[in-house]
């Protein structure tokens, strides 16, 4: 049997049935009704013209809607194309460009961008919005339009499943193409890894869908026969976090470092009032845990196995930090998962010793990037054989522990979400009272890093912090927007000219505040 997403999927329907599958507020999807749906969605597809290797593309919030949509495609071999929605329009404009869907799934919070790049991306030739929207096909009236019948496709495991858009250090996302196979490997160890994820665990998404994280951990989830508890899009709440935790028995959750922090740090007498006793497992990824945090949380949530990580869309989980380790190697992102191998290279391709810093490359099992779309030079540029990076920078110290030292050369992990400088500075620079800037990420407690620009002004020329701020916001997802400004007489340069970020960030005070 092939492994394909489409095909697990079916086997925990046959294995769990009336069981929920996901939850979202008040909605309950058994994997009965999840199948049924998802395969209404990939009939409804196949009818409307598209067919298996064509891309749809998916705009959505945190919703339960997310797990048919994905299965659905699935089972068709249609490649899912999950985006971003924090992004601004100019970006949406270009992913959809790229990927070249010819449909496109979204709801009605969405419509208004959606409709203003709809004459920009003529590959698109469906719109179907959860919700009645004029020019888009009703989501719900158009699903029970279509059978519910398993439908008829060839499938194959080495076949897409999705693009994965990251971005990239010109700016611009690229799409990582990964398939059925490498992420069913990858989940299997995975699961594995994770205390042995099992299927009478309930587990809390909490990041946005449309990234990895909860990308991956529901559809492990829906592979294991576990319930997905989904939170809604729109600012994490730390206390909705605990009654949900609460309400639901959460016996599992993935936390970026802010977010845990932000629960840890309601008071004492809110924190009491919710059991949390259900927590067994806890994940933390995007960026270290500070050492108080850790034993906060090791101390909040008593007897939980907690897990720190390292990994990407291109290359899957790498690296784990194990519980026994905890409090034994701070700021480690751990050793090498089951079945992968981790090699730190120098710019000639040579093994560096223990303690010196070099690129960090991974193989093995799980390894999710087949080649970026339509970016043969990325593509070559990320492998050296079977050694797959993302350019990374790290370390390993004399018992095998992992370190990053720079993560893809100068960017910045601010609340989980990945910035690159370049892509910022380049925003700024088009003020036309902006002579040049330097980007660079700041130690947060709140947000680990925080987005900063120095700016250099031309000759005679004068701006404000809220000018820079307010002219990001006009073509930026808002948590790439600085969060503080110094404006300078000069920025530091190489003998080459290049500016030197490393000693722009050394120059900030530590008085230097954030804004907001």
């Amino acid at each position: 049997m092939e492994l394909t997403l489409g095909r697990m999927f079916r086997a925990s329907v046959i294995r769990c049935g009336d069981k929920d599958a996901v939850i979202s507020g008040d909605t309950r999807y058994s994997y009965s009704q999840v199948e049924g749906r998802a395969n209404r969605l990939a009939n409804g597809l196949l009818a409307l013209g598209l067919k298996k290797g064509d891309r749809c593309a998916v705009v959505l919030y945190n919703r339960a809607e997310w797990l048919e949509v994905y299965f659905g495609l699935a089972q068709v071999g249609i490649i899912a194309v999950p985006v971003n929605f924090r992004f601004a329009q100019r970006e949406i404009e270009y992913v959809l460009n790229n990927a070249e869907p010819r449909a496109l799934i979204c709801e009605e919070a969405f419509v208004n961008i959606i409709e203003g790049v709809k004459d920009k991306v003529p590959s698109i030739k469906y719109y179907i919005c959860l919700g009645t929207e004029k020019g888009f096909l009703d989501y719900e009236d158009w699903l029970a339009a279509n059978s519910s019948s398993v439908p008829e496709c060839d499938v194959n495991e080495d076949d897409p499943f999705f693009l994965g858009y990251t971005s990239g250090t010109t700016g611009f996302p690229k799409g990582a193409v990964v398939s059925h196979r490498n992420l069913i490997l990858h989940y299997l160890a995975s699961s594995k890894e994770l205390a042995g994820i099992r299927g009478t665990d309930v587990m809390l998404l909490v990041m946005p869908i449309f990234h990895s994280n909860s990308t991956w951990f529901l559809q492990l989830m829906a592979m294991t026969g576990g319930t997905s508890v989904v939170y809604p899009s729109g600012g994490f709440d730390p206390e909705q976090v605990l009654s949900l935790i609460e309400g639901e028995s959460i016996s599992f959750t993935s936390l970026v470092p802010t977010m845990l922090t932000m629960v840890l740090n309601l008071p004492e007498e809110i924190r009491s009032r919710y059991d949390v006793s259900s927590v067994r497992l806890l994940m933390c990824s995007s960026a270290p845990l500070m050492t108080k945090t850790k034993e906060d949380a090791i101390s909040f949530f008593r007897g939980i196995d907690l897990y720190e990580g390292y990994g990407s869309t291109e290359t899957g989980m790498v690296t784990l930090l194990r519980p026994e380790d905890q409090l034994r190697k701070m700021r480690s992102v751990g050793k090498p998962t089951v079945g992968k191998e981790v090699r730190l290279l120098d710019e000639n391709g040579n093994d560096v010793r223990k303690g010196e810093i070099g690129e960090l490359y991974a193989r093995g099992i799980g390894i999710l990037l087949d080649e970026y779309w339509q970016d043969s030079k990325a593509t070559r540029d990320a492998f050296r054989g079977e050694w797959c990076s993302v350019g990374d920078m790290a370390r390993e110290d004399q018992e095998g522990y992992i370190f990053l030292e720079d993560r893809k050369k100068d960017m910045i992990i601010t609340g989980g979400e990945n910035v690159y400088p370049t892509e910022v500075e380049n925003v700024i620079c088009k003020l036309r009272n902006v002579s040049e800037a330097a980007v660079v990420g700041l130690p947060d407690e709140l947000w680990g890093e925080r987005v900063h620009a120095a700016v250099e002004l031309k000759q005679g020329r004068t701006a404000t912090e809220e000018e820079i701020r307010s002219w990001c916001r006009e073509s930026l997802a808002g948590y790439k927007c600085p969060k503080s400004v110094d404006f300078v007489e000069e920025l530091p340069k190489s003998a080459t000219g290049k500016i030197l970020r490393r000693v722009v960030r050394e120059s900030c005070s530590p008085k230097t505040k954030s804004i907001e």
